[in-house]
């Protein structure tokens, strides 16, 4: 498995972040190898974000390619853009997280 974590802050209101967060999640059903994406958001600090659960580092680097991570990417409304990717480890991971594990 690997990990993407995206971070960054918005220019925008929160309530119409939020809004384009609905509007543009179908999106990401798309992505061959994305078993999963949880959205962040701190109200206290205006950081905003999402965690991405991929089987394999091929389907991140795949998802670099599409439209909606180039248009992420691109946006004026996000500032501080940070996205780090992490092998996940398997061994500890089928402890602490079986049911994921079990899954990819």
């Amino acid at each position: 498995m690997y990990i993407r974590i995206v971070t960054f802050g918005i220019t925008v209101p929160a309530e119409a972040y939020a809004a384009h967060a609905e509007a543009v999640a179908p999106a990401f059903t798309t992505w061959p190898g994305l078993l999963g994406k949880w959205w962040l958001a701190d109200a206290g600090s205006g950081v905003h974000g999402g965690v991405y659960l991929f089987a394999d580092r091929a389907a991140a680097d795949r998802s670099r390619l599409t439209d909606t991570f180039r248009a992420m990417a691109e946006s004026p409304a996000f500032t501080d853009l940070t996205v780090r990717e992490f092998e996940v480890l398997g061994p500890p991971t089928a402890v602490t997280a079986p049911d994921l594990a079990a899954a990819a």
